[in-house]
């Protein structure tokens, strides 16, 4: 019998429970990873944040401020990542349930640079409900912290800068687990577990990846398993993950069940800290994002005056910060104060006509750059797969061979990345385009 009596852990859960759990679990493994790499962690009244370095992501972990502070402190997190200079983050990441505390958090976010992310996908599972199969016995699964696993190509989250880092497998042990499957003597996959306690405890899922070539062989699933076998034995009630569109079918056969979505918005590059948007601009945005238009009348009525076509440090216009928070009212009141508009722009509000004009009629529209991966905006409608967008881009001649900034990918990439078919078939059909079209992301 052992001598070590089971942890307390989170029992008899709801969903608003599990997501709560997910949360925790989260944090404290960015706070964990952030301790292990020798960076810091701080904390505030409602929010805690991590550095490491520029290598890695400073983040920002599920804040629940309250609305009349919310500002100012996201302001001294700014200022503290700033006070790092050339060793600030070169990425600053916000994660967030849904909805966020406060609810404006995301325009807040984008008045000061942000960028909106994608959408975590939390998924639980009740161990007792785990669906066990027989793998076969060329799968061979060994938990094992300390083997090196970054000079294995095509290895999903081989790096070392992923949260389950190996210095944090190295010195936490204790609650950091990493498994690897084997085929023979060749390392094929890994997954790892992040285990808390207390009444929130579960065990987190993280880094599922095989090899491409081994993959639809049986390897993600033991993985799987074998990890939520090795959290019920220690105890643990529930395990929770963050599922991506590959792996949901996988975990959704092992017993998981999706609970919702959460949120996140990314600070990209440095301009945060080598050009960081004046407060009077911050104060635009707030307004523009929430639709306060007796904030923006008396800002300008007090004098307070900005080029209302300066982009955001996210390169994003006020126009687009009230078009993605379908604020009418402040898209109105910004083109009657003179904010011009693109033609993704007049596309968003809808005007599909006068956007065809713009850009069969202003030549430098074709190669106008989108956001701060500085898309075109044939990238833009891949990424929405927004096929009449798609068409009008490509019959007006914007360059399906340009590529973004960001991931340095061209038009037929990023079809193929996000598994557009559709717009895949324009691009091949395009006058000039082959089938050997060019097709690297």
């Amino acid at each position: 019998m052992s001598n070590h009596p089971l942890p307390t852990v989170l029992s008899n859960a709801t969903d608003k429970m599990l997501e709560k759990a997910v949360a925790d679990n989260h944090q404290q493994l960015f706070t964990f990873a952030a301790i292990a790499k020798g960076g810091s962690v701080k904390t505030a009244e409602g929010i805690t944040w991590t550095f490491i370095g520029y290598a890695d992501d400073g983040i920002i972990s599920f804040p629940a401020l309250n609305p009349v502070t919310a500002g100012v402190q996201l302001d001294e997190v700014m200022d503290y990542f700033r006070s790092h200079g050339s060793q600030a983050p070169h990425t600053v990441a916000c994660w967030s349930l849904d909805p966020p505390q406060p609810a404006d958090l995301g325009i807040r976010l984008l008045a000061r640079g942000f960028q909106p992310g994608w959408q975590p996908c939390w998924m639980a599972l009740d161990l007792n409900e785990l669906n066990i199969t027989k793998q076969t016995d060329s799968i061979i699964i060994n938990q094992d912290n300390h083997t090196s696993i970054t000079d294995i190509d095509d290895l999903p989250y081989k790096e070392d800068g992923a949260y389950m880092s190996q210095s944090l497998l190295t010195k936490y042990p204790e609650v950091a687990y990493r498994f690897l499957a084997f085929s023979g003597e060749e390392i094929v996959g890994q997954i790892c577990i992040f285990l808390t306690t207390g009444e929130m405890g579960v065990a987190g899922i993280y880094n599922v990846g095989v090899l491409p070539t081994y993959r639809n062989k049986g390897f993600g699933k033991a993985l799987v398993i074998a990890a939520c076998t090795f959290a019920k034995e220690k105890g643990y009630m529930y395990a929770v993950l963050n599922a991506n569109h590959i792996g949901r079918p996988l975990y959704e056969r092992v017993g998981f069940r999706f609970l919702s979505y959460g949120m996140t918005w990314w600070l990209m590059e440095q301009t945060y800290v080598t050009n960081p948007p004046p407060h009077e601009l911050i104060v635009f945005a707030e307004a523009v994002g929430s639709g306060d238009i007796e904030s923006l009348n008396i800002l300008s009525e007090q004098g307070i005056s900005i080029d209302l076509n300066t982009p955001l440090t996210n390169k994003m216009t006020l126009l687009q910060l009230a078009i993605h928070y379908k604020q009418s009212a402040a898209t109105k009141w910004l083109i009657d104060h003179g904010a011009t508009y693109t033609v993704l722009d007049a596309w968003d509000l809808g005007w599909k006509e006068k956007a065809a004009i713009i850009l069969n009629s202003a030549p430098e529209e074709l190669g106008r750059r989108y956001f701060e991966w500085q898309g075109t905006l044939l990238h833009v409608a891949i990424e929405r797969n927004d096929i009449p967008l798609a068409e009008l881009a490509l019959e007006a001649g914007v360059d399906p061979l340009v590529r973004d900034t960001q991931h340095n990918g061209n038009a037929m990439g990023w079809a193929l990345h996000f598994n557009r078919p559709e717009i895949i078939k324009l691009i091949r059909a395009q006058a000039g385009y082959a089938d050997d079209y060019p097709e690297d992301l």
